[in-house]
């Protein structure tokens, strides 16, 4: 006899990547000699200082004797008297934050851990896809708002003091914002945090690009007494390089729930990353400015071209890829797909973050400047007749 198993209703409601893996279109490049360039991911590196670099092997190498608990205390202990964004905030290490497995997990435990079924929360539209997926895996109901690029991809705050009712229980935001690389400053959380002191609804920041050595941080803590009705979720993946790894700060029941659904399900932090996360604090304002180096050249070699060929251009300092808009009239997964297929050149298609997002792709700036250089001169032969083969010389 067999057992028919098939997804539960929640998962049919988790939003997919639509451009998928692209596997016979692959074999295709690799039979007419052409590598692919991944625009797509974001493979994050930790860009070493000098100061640092005599420590790394050791680290790496070296397994700690230290128990897990108190290798956690000495990190959270070294985020909030090293990160720029916070360590001016008193904070209670004991009960306003933890160590996540990154903010993937941690947002997922979080609508888990706060939202019963059949309650709202709501989410960015162009924006992430992680937050609808936490939202339904929590059997939850997922809203949207809307960003719009005339308002620079910043939310209507009166807008979404409109949208909120009684059922809503949580608000995701994102700053800087993925995918456009929108910023916003300590002013916008003030006025964000005002219509909302009254109502029972948690602000969830998804901060992965705050960097802990920018010199200049924006972040909804800094605004007085914001850890009432907000948690940060930060990420050392996308700042140190360090997968897996991140940290939950702000509301102390919040962070209660998450440590307590951590736990129970035996999540805990590798030594060696939290080790090689609290040398990193050490040195977090140099990697800062070494990583900030490093993506503004990619940035300004892709967007100073793309400029050229008549597209649409849109990217933030902090962010690490580009919000394009191509000169062509069919949809983003459709340009997405041809410029695959004939260019070797994998982009993520707009749609694939919201209705909003739709004619515009994201451009990750993961590759190096080689690489780079030579995605745009793929695309140079491709910007007027795209249907033309890419032939290597």
């Amino acid at each position: 006899m067999r057992v028919i198993i098939d997804k539960t209703d929640r998962l049919w409601k988790i939003p997919q990547p639509s451009l998928g893996e692209m596997k016979f279109a692959r074999k295709r490049l690799a039979t007419r000699g052409v590598e692919v360039i991944d625009f797509d991911r974001l493979p994050m590196e930790l860009v070493v200082p000098e100061a640092l670099a005599p420590d790394m092997s050791k680290i790496k190498a070296t397994s700690s004797n230290e128990s897990a608990e108190y290798m956690q205390s000495r990190l959270i202990s070294d985020i909030l008297t090293k990160h720029r964004s916070l360590n001016a905030i008193p904070l209670d290490p004991e009960k306003e934050i933890c160590i996540t497995p990154g903010n993937r997990i941690a947002a997922s435990l979080l609508t888990l851990g706060i939202l019963n079924p059949g309650e709202c929360a709501v989410y960015p539209d162009p924006g992430t896809p992680n937050f609808r997926t936490a939202i339904c895996l929590a059997d939850a109901v997922p809203k949207k708002y809307t960003l719009l690029e005339s308002n620079d991809y910043i939310p209507n705050i009166a807008g979404l003091k409109v949208a909120h009712n009684k059922t809503t229980k949580l608000l995701f935001i994102n700053y800087p914002h993925d995918p456009t690389g929108a910023s916003v400053d300590f002013y916008f959380y003030r006025e964000l945090l005002k219509p909302l002191r009254f109502s029972n609804m948690l602000v969830a920041a998804d901060c992965a690009y705050v960097h802990p050595g920018n010199p200049d941080p924006a972040g909804p803590l800094q605004v007085k007494n914001a850890a009432r009705a907000v948690v940060e979720l930060h990420s050392f993946a996308t700042t140190f390089g360090i997968p897996n790894l991140g940290f939950a700060v702000g509301h102390k029941d919040v962070v209660s729930i998450l440590r307590w659904l951590m736990k129970a399900h035996g999540l805990w932090p590798d030594d060696r990353d939290m080790t090689l996360a609290s040398a990193c604090l050490d040195h977090a304002e140099e990697i800062f400015h070494l990583r900030m180096e490093a993506i503004r050249r990619k940035r300004e070699i892709l967007s100073n071209d793309l400029k050229k060929f008549g597209w649409q251009v849109r990217s933030g300092r902090l962010a690490p890829f580009v919000w394009a808009k191509p000169p062509v009239r069919s949809t983003s997964l459709a340009f997405a797909r041809r410029l695959f297929i004939k260019a070797g050149i994998k982009v993520t298609p707009g749609s694939d973050f919201g209705e909003n997002g739709e004619g515009w792709v994201r451009m990750a700036l993961g590759v190096d400047e080689k690489t780079t250089v030579e995605a745009i001169a793929r695309m140079a032969q491709h910007s007027r007749i795209w249907q033309r083969k890419y032939k290597p010389e």
